[in-house]
């Protein structure tokens, strides 16, 4: 998946850019009057900042190509949305085996979809540290043009 986005700040190898998120407000009827509803109802723009590997060297105010890659973006919408059922439904079924209660099947299945939201937490938290899932392809606009050709 490739979008535009412009560089906002640059640490090192990494760089934090920022891209404006129009497939999720399109539909919005809202946005043609310069705003989308479920944007503003979060309280949020439709602004999204990310952190980009940065092998191209670009530098703050470039306009570039950034490209992630598509499993792994779907594969951390499953671990979000799907596991934390499974979680539940297994951990409900281990205590639905262990005891007739029900008030304990339901924590038993709580219990599995919460373990699985801390789970995620500590995951994502040493992962973001280590790798990167979006990377920058390509300069497509630099406002330091004149300064890139002379280094």
């Amino acid at each position: 998946m490739q979008t535009k986005a412009t560089v906002v700040a640059v640490d090192g190898d990494f760089a934090t850019v920022e891209s404006v998120r129009t497939s999720a407000c399109e539909g919005c009827h809202k946005a043609e009057d310069g705003g989308c509803s479920v944007c503003s109802l979060m309280g949020s723009d439709q602004k999204i900042s990310t952190r980009a590997y940065n092998p191209i060297g670009a530098v703050v105010g470039d306009r570039v190509m950034v490209e992630s890659n598509t499993g792994r973006i779907l594969l951390y919408a499953a671990i979000v949305f799907l596991l934390p059922l499974v979680l539940g439904f297994l951990f409900w079924g281990l205590t639905a085996c262990l005891t007739d209660s029900i008030l304990w099947q339901v924590c038993g299945g709580c219990f599995g979809f919460v373990i699985c939201f801390v789970g995620v937490f500590f995951y994502s938290r040493n992962k973001r540290k280590k790798s990167f899932d979006v990377e920058i392809i390509e300069i497509v606009e630099s406002e330091n043009r004149d300064r890139r050709n002379c280094l």
